[in-house]
């Protein structure tokens, strides 16, 4: 590696950067960089002292000397062995799996319990990706929706796989439900860049917001009596604080730190639990 500045320091790698470089030391540690891209962050945990596996669907594209990109498929098996990795960093990945229930359980497999995921991809619920949607089901008013013109960003010749382009953008509610169900807990939501369209609109609609997720919430509560009330509320509140909290109403990208806190089966028996008998 030749120095601090071999990656600009822009969009939403500045924000993963300064949270890494805030990490303790990390030797000793196995992080699991995928997909890693050009090995930007791969470059920054390096520097911590981590062991880095460095995988992509596209190996070509890592620009370190001093580190080799595997292949892999996010789509598919990760080749990382069970309960192996300390951290996962998936930076703008998610968005272009179409299952990212799998994506999200496979991870769960590899990290060590109490393991730590650090997660990027565009958010879908600012207040003008909210808007756009709701005019044009495009998260930007200047885009159409993905279509088969650019619904696809790479394909091999070889084979029939296809790399999509951003066509499973997620709502922060739909994804803090996926990492439930894979066994995650969210320790922290970091702040990313503030779109000032958003900002703008979001201060002004902010009484709407406030309005319609508590009318949501006291509508709701009193469903599903067979779950005990104060897990109830509690679950249901947490929904109502990520709704309006600023990160979800005025920033562009989701950029969660989880925790691996139980193991898929650990997780299948507990919703099993709280199904009605």
């Amino acid at each position: 590696m030749k120095n601090d500045n071999k990656y600009p320091n822009k969009g939403i790698h500045k924000f993963v950067q300064d949270y890494i470089r805030d990490l303790p030391d990390l030797h000793g540690k196995t992080v699991l960089d995928i997909p890693c891209g050009d090995g930007r962050a791969s470059y920054e945990f390096i520097k911590k002292g981590a062991n880095v596996k460095a995988f992509d669907l596209f190996p070509s594209f890592m620009k370190l000397d001093d580190i080799k990109a595997g292949y892999a498929d996010l789509a598919e098996d990760l080749p990382i062995e069970d309960r192996s990795v300390d951290y996962i960093i998936c930076q703008e990945g998610i968005e272009h799996i179409p299952n990212q229930l799998q994506v999200l359980s496979e991870f769960n497999r590899v990290l060590k319990k109490g393991g730590t995921l650090l997660i990027t991809t565009p958010s879908n619920s600012h207040v003008r990706a909210r808007l756009s949607n709701f005019f044009l089901e495009s998260d930007y008013w200047k885009r159409m929706p993905p279509t088969e013109i650019d619904g696809v960003w790479f394909a091999e010749n070889s084979s029939d796989k296809l790399y999509f382009g951003h066509l499973f953008l997620l709502s922060v509610q739909h994804f803090q439900s996926l990492l439930m169900f894979s066994g995650f807990k969210t320790n922290e939501r970091v702040r990313t860049k503030i779109g000032n369209t958003s900002l703008v609109l979001g201060v002004l609609l902010y009484p709407l917001f406030a309005f319609f997720t508590i009318l949501s919430y006291i509508s709701y509560r009193p469903k599903n009596k067979h779950i005990d009330i104060n897990e109830r509320k509690e679950i249901l509140l947490d929904r109502v604080k990520l709704n309006l909290h600023p990160t979800t109403l005025f920033c562009k990208h989701i950029f969660w730190v989880v925790q691996k806190e139980s193991n898929l089966n650990e997780v299948a028996n507990r919703l099993k639990s709280m199904q009605r008998n």
